[in-house]
């Protein structure tokens, strides 16, 4: 009996053993594909592109008979066709083994042939009217058709092949830019009766001194830069580089330090509106001088928008980054920080409007913030709509119970734009109700002058929060001489040629003079001065 046990004990196991193997060769069957039929493709460059002949490679380990199916309409019996696309696309590309009991589909993308050009030059830095650039293109032509080349170069660049056109039909012209700034270069190439996309290159042209470089943001465009040069030359030939980095939803601010313009971009939404706490989409960004790369700072992507940067200031001596939100105060990190996610419930206000005596006493619930700075380490704290002006305060009065000793300045003037002149001690605000450009005395807030206005504005920002003028700048030198820049968007279909957009300067110090246009033609937020000479 206790054999016979052992016996029927043994049949179950067994029974039980080939039932599980069972389910497990059935559930492979339904859940993993059949690894006897599989093919590669291969072609004799690492693209794949129209009129090169592809290989396609059958690696399976059964059949006797192959379909192939390219995805264009054509089909092979091969076992190991070659095959040729005319049209770009991505193709499904079908193997079928013995009349369908097997199949396999991959995806193979072929491209148009672009291509690619290049550019060197001798000098490491290429200068207008004396540096020599060398341009070559490479060139997939797989079916060996004839090739032409048609060049164009931007105005006033000279070279042997270059006609008074600026047009060259040279395969690798040699040229000399006669002006500064982002030189557009492109090529359109023919081969056989079909011409390809144009392709465009930027080069960077630099004058023949190091000079200051004043930074912007662009409306719906890029951040770009354009040389201060203090001598006699022709304004015309001094065009702005483009840093090849979007600016922002609203890039209200930017700052320079060290290497690098910090964009403060205060995203979508800059006045208030319902139901925002998680469309904010702001950052803050740096790119660096030359614009050879871009690094984030810290961003608010779907947090709360009132949270976004909405203006901001870099304390390069003390390695700070400061920036105030909506309405409710300022932050700050450290000059280093990258990559950051900003959340409020790991990272504190610096200050508060609740945190300072002014609360009560001109700054209340709802004021929006404006423009920040600091001014022989004392902090300046500017608002507009529900009371406005400059609230000064220093470290000693954060959360202190006592009037500031610094005071308050120009409590009548909602302010969207600042720049402070040390040397001559003087003042300028861009003021939200009058939209002027106004000056006035840096210790006693009493008023000097008009600069400019009444100015026109893009109606950004509802009724009571116009943004009108943001950035604003100072280039001026020991002796109190330089420029006041400032940017603002001008309403479109203005005839006035003095209400268009762009970036506008007038001299400092001088009771007589007028403004005039830096840049022209382009909607700007932000500007900054590196006044450092490159």
């Amino acid at each position: 009996m206790k054999q016979i046990h052992n016996i029927l004990s043994l049949l179950l196991v067994l029974l039980v053993a080939f039932g599980f193997s069972s389910c497990e060769k059935d559930i492979e069957a339904e859940e993993f594909a059949d690894v006897s039929v599989d093919f590669t493709y291969q072609s004799s460059s690492i693209h794949y592109v129209i009129g090169e002949e592809i290989s396609f490679i059958n690696k399976s380990i059964i059949g006797s008979s192959w379909e192939w199916q390219f995805g264009d309409g054509a089909t092979s019996s091969e076992k190991n066709p070659v095959h040729k696309y005319s049209v770009p696309a991505t193709y499904k590309v079908k193997l079928i083994v013995d009349g369908g009991k097997h199949e396999l589909e991959k995806s193979l993308m072929v491209s148009d042939i672009v291509p690619v050009v290049s550019f060197t030059s001798d000098d490491p830095t290429i200068i207008y009217g004396q540096s020599e650039v060398d341009f070559d293109v490479q060139l997939l032509n797989p079916e060996n058709l004839e090739v032409s080349y048609k060049w164009a170069f931007p105005d006033a660049t000279q070279g042997e092949g270059v006609d008074d056109k600026f047009m060259s039909t040279d395969r690798s012209p040699v040229v000399t830019f006669g002006k500064i700034g982002s030189q557009k270069v492109s090529l359109t190439v023919t081969m056989g009766d079909k011409q390809l996309a144009p392709v465009t290159v930027n080069v960077r042209v630099n004058y023949d001194k190091p000079m200051k470089t004043l930074y912007y943001a662009v409306k719906e465009g890029n951040v770009m830069a354009r040389k201060i040069i203090s001598d006699d030359i022709d304004e015309s030939i001094n065009l702005p580089y483009d840093l090849g980095f979007r600016s922002g939803k609203h890039p209200l601010t930017l700052a320079f330090a060290e290497d690098w313009c910090y964009v403060f971009d205060a995203g979508t939404k800059t006045s208030w509106a319902p139901d925002v706490t998680t469309a904010g989409d702001g950052e803050i960004f740096a790119v660096a001088h030359d614009g050879s790369k871009r690094e984030t700072i810290i961003e608010n992507f779907g947090g709360h928008s009132y949270y976004d940067f909405y203006y901001g200031f870099v304390d390069e001596k003390e390695g700070l980054i400061y920036w105030a939100d909506r309405r409710e105060g300022i932050f700050k990190t450290s000059i280093d920080t990258r990559n950051m996610k900003f959340d409020i419930n790991s990272m504190d206000y610096f200050v508060r409007n609740s945190w300072l005596w002014y609360y009560g006493n001109g700054i209340g619930w709802g004021n929006i913030n404006g423009p920040f700075s600091i001014v022989d380490g004392t902090y300046w704290f500017t608002k507009n709509t529900n009371g406005a002006g400059i609230f000064r305060f220093n470290d000693v009065d954060i959360k202190g119970e006592d009037k500031p000793a610094a005071g308050t300045l120009l409590d009548k003037y909602k302010i969207r734009g600042m720049a402070i002149d040390e040397v001559n001690g003087h003042i300028y605000v861009a003021e939200q109700s009058y939209k002027m450009i106004v000056c006035f005395d840096l210790n006693t807030g009493d008023f000097i002058k008009v600069v400019d206005g009444p100015l026109q504005d893009d109606g950004e920002g509802g009724a009571s929060e116009t943004l009108f003028v943001t950035g604003m700048d100072i280039d001026v030198d020991q002796d109190g001489n330089g420029y006041l820049y400032y940017a603002f968007r001008g309403v479109d279909g203005v005839e006035d040629p003095a209400q268009k957009s762009g970036i506008k300067r007038c001299k400092l110090n001088d009771d007589t003079a007028t403004p005039e246009f830096f840049v022209e033609g382009v909607k700007v937020y932000g500007i900054a001065i590196d006044h450092q000479l490159r």
